[in-house]
């Protein structure tokens, strides 16, 4: 009886301890587990969302996936970014009781579908060459993803919702047809516009800064470069050896070549050639002169230049430019022999103190820019001077204070180099604020040279000459493509209508993909060929024809547009700055027609500009100030504006309305995603596991962290 009693006792135990086993078991590894308030997360966990937490397998997923194309940091980066995104939707998803199966994820899995963040896109390579699913390639694809297949199809199910709760989002923005009308006349409304463009880069190459310019510079902007040192303190901690160094170079003297005798019948040719280009250019010229005398006047009419009359504007826009006599560039340098010996005794005399080094260097120097600044290069790495050419370099990484190299001669010219001074470890903000403010010395006024070159410009061309930019100033030449000649082409008896249209037709279709440029309009029929432009804008442009006949027609009005953007100050400074060799007359650059975008070409991303093009100016008006462009000022001329018809619009309005409700579908979608998740952020409801936010220089010391939550979806 007792031996029973025991038995049973133990059985009692047994069963217990098991069952809190199971317990233990459920809390802290069951999938989807959720972790309220304040609780700690699994071991298991990457980042928790709302309280959800997304495992480890998940995060193999993302971040081993081909469509996540990050390199370092960036690859976890976008791993947890996406992951944030999927849970925000997911689970809205599962509040609004949207359910995924295993059959629904099995289907896709056989379509070819992944799902990463809420999107569908294809698994590459998954069917073979007949077109038939393959297994293998599956299994590959899951191996290579560092999951088992069950823990991928869980995955995926947790995707596929996510998925089908971007949809709906999306698919609940609406677009009236009216309201796409207005969308389609404000886009696509066309302007072509004249651009003088002053560049900040070329007023810093002509920069002759002194070492006086750059101790005012400081005394004016000590600000200014404090605030820059402050910025970039850490990159002057534990700094290696490095040298300030003064160079003089003298250029080695290339012989002229002789020209070769003029090939027979040459002179003809170039006669004849002659001729040709100045029918063209009095073609051409003629064609502009007629569009300014029938286009209305700038809106000033204060100003005289207003008042020219169209024949005495069309005489002075027929008559030839008076030619610049052609400079002869007088040769720079010296024999290579000449030059040892210039420096040479340059050297004995810094040597016994008879002259200083910057003396010399502003004398015999061939280069404009490094006479001016007495031959300074500034600080650099006693190892690697890079000072252009290696022997130079080399001779001067032993240098201390005080000492010179040997005269170095190479193919390029002789070289003395001097060593003024020798810094490394920790620097203060005294030791860089003159190399400081020297780079931003160059930075401030080569754009103020630019700034008062163009407010100079734009008061001279409304200063009443009564002439257009482009009789003001040459026209920039047009970049050729290789590939078409377009003008060619549409020349060519043997082509017909039809197929000259298509042309035209595949060159808007271009910009309609993205593929930035202006159609070149020569005179009014007469299309030149359409021009990439690096900065241009997206979407369609109106062909000469096109703009021709919308001109005339009657439209209904564009839709509102955007808030005016305040003017930028453009006044000058009250700066002295320093002197400049002479800088090249910038070019006129005509664009268009170009619809509305930014950025726009010769314009950029200027929203000032660009409304002005749009809102302000009238046909052959002169903007009445300069805009700031992305690499200098700009002053500009309206051309001509043109809006297309709403018969364009309705042969074409069901894919116009529909291309606008996804447009507007997926801005919605991102806004949604990205309000949720900044608040989830702000009610600290998103944490993601630190090890995975950590970064390390390559000496393996922790750097600040700089990933936050949200950052990506922005």
């Amino acid at each position: 009886m007792l031996e029973n009693a025991r038995k049973q006792g133990a059985s009692i135990f047994v069963y217990l301890i098991f069952c809190l086993l199971i317990v233990i078991f459920v809390i802290n590894f069951s999938p989807g587990s959720r972790s309220g308030g304040g609780c700690t997360s699994s071991a298991n966990s990457i980042v928790q969302v709302d309280g959800n937490e997304v495992s480890q397998s998940s995060y193999h997923v993302y971040y081993s996936t081909p469509y996540n194309g990050g390199t370092g940091s960036q690859k976890r980066y976008f791993a947890l970014e996406q992951l944030i995104r999927k849970e925000l939707l997911a689970q809205e998803a599962e509040r609004r009781n949207l359910r995924v199966t295993n059959e629904m994820v099995e289907e896709e899995i056989k379509k070819g579908h992944f799902y990463i963040g809420g999107e569908r896109v294809p698994i590459p390579q998954i069917f073979d060459e007949n077109g038939y699913w393959n297994m293998n390639a599956f299994s590959r694809w899951v191996a290579n993803h560092n999951v088992s297949r069950r823990s991928y199809e869980g995955e995926q199910a947790r995707g596929m919702l996510a998925y089908v709760m971007a949809q709906l989002l999306q698919d609940s923005v609406q677009i009236s047809r009216d309201e796409a009308l207005q969308h389609y006349l404000f886009e696509n409304n066309t302007v072509q516009y004249d651009v003088v463009s002053f560049k900040a880069d070329a007023y810093r190459t002509a920069m002759k800064l002194t070492d006086a310019d750059v101790d005012r510079f400081l005394t004016g902007h000590g600000s200014e470069v404090e605030a820059r040192f402050k910025a970039d303190e850490r990159t002057y901690k534990g700094t290696k050896p490095a040298l300030k160094l003064r160079q003089i170079f003298i250029a080695k003297l290339e012989e002229p070549k002789p020209e070769p005798p003029p090939a027979a019948g040459s002179a003809a040719g170039s006669a004849a050639g002659s001729a040709a280009g100045s029918a063209a250019a009095g073609s051409a010229a003629g064609s502009a002169a007629a569009g300014s005398a029938s286009a209305p006047k700038p809106a000033d009419k204060a100003k005289p230049a207003d008042k020219a009359k169209p024949d005495d504007k069309t005489a002075k826009a027929g008559d030839k430019k008076p030619q610049d006599k052609p400079v002869e560039k007088k040769p720079v340098g010296m024999k290579i022999e000449e030059a040892k010996a210039k420096l040479e005794a340059a050297r004995t005399a810094i040597a016994g103190g008879k002259q200083k080094f910057a003396e010399a260097a502003k004398q015999l120097n061939t280069d404009e820019a490094m006479k001016w600044s007495g031959g300074d290069v500034g600080w650099r790495t006693a190892d690697n001077a890079m000072l252009g050419e290696k022997a130079v370099s080399d001779a001067v990484k032993t240098l201390k204070p005080g000492e010179m190299t040997p005269v170095i001669t190479t193919d390029k010219g002789a070289y003395l180099v001097i060593a003024e001074a020798k810094r490394e470890g920790d620097l203060k903000y005294d030791d860089v604020k003159h190399e400081i403010a020297r780079e931003l010395a160059r930075d401030v006024w080569s754009k103020e040279a630019a700034k008062r070159a163009a407010i100079s410009a734009l008061e001279k061309a409304r200063g009443g000459t009564g002439l257009n930019l482009d009789q003001l100033y040459e026209k920039e030449q047009a970049p050729q493509n290789p590939n078409m000649d377009i003008q060619q082409l549409l020349n060519d008896p043997n082509m017909s209508d039809e197929d000259k249209k298509r042309i035209i037709e595949m060159l808007m279709k271009q910009q309609q993909q993205g593929k930035s440029g202006a159609i070149v309009v020569e005179s009014k029929d007469q299309l030149a060929g359409w021009y990439a432009q690096a900065d241009g804008p997206k979407g369609s442009a109106t062909g000469s024809a096109a703009g021709s006949a919308g001109a005339g027609s009657a439209a209904a009005k564009p839709a509102k547009p955007e808030p005016k953007v305040p003017a930028a100050d453009v006044t000058p400074s009250k700066d002295q700055l320093p002197e400049f060799a002479d800088v090249q007359k910038p070019t006129v650059a005509r664009f268009g027609p170009s619809p509305r975008g930014a950025p726009m070409p010769g314009v950029g991303s200027s929203k000032e500009a660009i409304n002005a093009l749009f809102e302000e100016l009238s046909a052959g008006m002169l903007a009445k100030r300069v805009y700031e462009g992305e690499s200098g000022f700009i002053v500009m001329q309206l051309i001509s504006r043109s809006q297309p018809k709403v018969d364009d619009f309705e042969k074409d309005a069901d894919r116009l309305i529909e291309e606008l409700r996804k447009e507007r579908g997926a801005s919605f979608l991102k806004e949604w995603v990205l309000e949720r998740c900044e608040k989830l952020v702000k009610d600290n409801r998103i944490r993601v596991n630190p090890g995975l936010t950590r970064d390390t220089d390559d000496k393996g010391n922790p750097l600040p962290t700089t990933y936050k939550p949200c950052m990506y979806l922005r």
